[in-house]
């Protein structure tokens, strides 16, 4: 992994992260590239599940309101 990989890599986890600033990212990916690379699959599959989630919620509300 080139250097300028390692930090869009950590760009990406420090981006939005309450516990990682860009420089502790980087040590992260520095350290770990596997474990950073498993943080970024883990954040956009639990976005992925959220936003279904929020999509079934909001049919559920939906029915909800034509049933009335």
């Amino acid at each position: 992994m080139t250097e300028q990989e390692k930090r869009d890599l950590a760009r990406q986890i420090a981006d939005g992260s309450e516990v990682f600033d860009f420089e502790t990212a980087l040590e992260l990916v520095k350290f770990s590239p596997d474990r950073a690379e498993r943080l970024i699959r883990n954040r956009r599959e639990r976005k992925r599940m959220l936003d279904e989630l929020a999509r079934a919620y909001e049919g559920l509300h939906q029915a909800a309101q034509e049933f009335r």
